[in-house]
């Protein structure tokens, strides 16, 4: 089976007037979100560049390592998507603005958007998710505990000012924590936003607590809210979903196939599983079992002793993580405080059980 590069091969030659925008169109915008943009896309909704353009021009930046190299959890694949899709007649003309990318290690924010319109006027604002940065993970952890992250107040922000700029139907798109930026920025934006909303596409993102999803205003976009999981998904299982999931193949295995380019793609449709698997499932168990047992204090403090953990290395990405680091890692658990250690023996214990009774 062919994968969201062989969709380009196959269907690239046609434009969205013949063939209308689709579910393998929300993961290659999803995955084509992590390029950075810098320099080349506008900040402004108004300055709008061709994405064929907008691709000649970031070949002038292949020398400055923040476009070359995106880390170690972000494939390299997507500059080549980046290069497939602005050579064929689908993407090239689509016209791209609104470019955000903001790090901030004080609030422990990690955010970043673009938004591509088409010749039809239809929006497609995709969020970027999780990228290298360590405090970009810190934020999706504290989702465990936070009633709102700062990057979900972002992206509810980022829709209300590219939507009051440029008119038409609105998608809105993401992979990983993107996904979970989506719904929630389509929950939070307001009935006369809601009404412009064609469509919300979770790419194996993490879901919400249950009251979140019984919200009214959830609920109003719910039938146009759609879950994407692969089959054995380990990031998109965690909290909870809304009714129209999908689970689709990959080619990987186990947490690899969060890799978008491993999802298998036939004609215009991510090919589909019957359910999640046993392991995926055991995960998503073992992980509600944890929420529920722990109170919100205690979420914040186990995501603090691993993050405490982390910024002994004085890394500031992942990729600055090495073998030689792991001793300060190590060091700085060990000599957590007693209530600390307890805490992390605790939910050690507890996802062994679950595991154990499930398999």
């Amino acid at each position: 089976m062919g994968n969201i590069f062989d969709f380009i091969d196959w269907r690239g030659d046609l434009s969205f007037e013949q063939d209308p925008f689709h579910e393998v169109d929300a993961a290659i915008f999803s995955a084509v979100s992590y390029v950075e943009l810098d320099k080349i896309v506008s900040e402004d909704p108004a300055e709008q560049i061709l994405l064929k353009d907008a691709f000649e021009k970031f070949q002038g930046y292949l020398n400055e390592p923040k476009y070359r190299n995106l880390g170690r959890v972000i494939p390299d694949e997507v500059l080549l998507l980046f290069g497939k899709m602005s050579k064929c007649r689908r993407y090239a003309s689509l016209r791209m603005s609104a470019y955000v990318n903001h790090v901030d290690e004080q609030s422990e924010e990690q955010f970043a958007a673009v938004t591509f319109q088409n010749d039809k006027g239809e929006l497609y604002i995709v969020y970027r998710g999780t990228d290298d940065t360590i405090v970009g993970w810190k934020e999706d952890f504290n989702i465990a505990y936070m009633d709102v992250i700062p990057a979900q107040e972002a992206a509810k922000k980022y829709l209300s000012g590219v939507s009051a700029v440029l008119k038409g139907k609105i998608r809105l798109m993401g992979h990983s924590k993107g996904g979970n930026l989506a719904i929630y920025s389509a929950v939070r934006c307001g009935k006369r936003i809601q009404k412009r909303i064609e469509g919300v596409y979770n790419m194996d993102g993490p879901g919400f607590l249950p009251e979140f999803l019984s919200l009214g205003d959830y609920q109003a976009i719910s039938d146009r809210a759609f879950w994407y999981l692969p089959h054995e998904s380990m990031i998109g299982t965690l909290l909870c979903h809304g009714t129209n999931e999908y689970v689709i193949k990959s080619t990987n295995r186990g947490i690899m196939q969060h890799d978008f380019f491993s999802w298998e793609v036939m004609g215009k449709e991510l090919l589909k599983e019957d359910s999640l698997s046993k392991e995926s499932l055991i995960v998503h168990q073992a992980i509600d079992q944890c929420m529920k047992k722990l109170t919100v204090a205690q979420r914040k403090q186990f995501v603090s002793i691993v993050f405490d953990a982390l910024e002994t290395t004085e890394a500031k990405t992942l990729s600055q993580i090495s073998a030689r680091n792991l001793k300060s890692i190590i060091d700085s658990v060990k000599n957590a405080d007693p209530e600390s250690k307890k805490l992390l023996m605790g939910m050690g214990k507890l996802v062994l059980k679950t595991v154990r009774e499930n398999r």
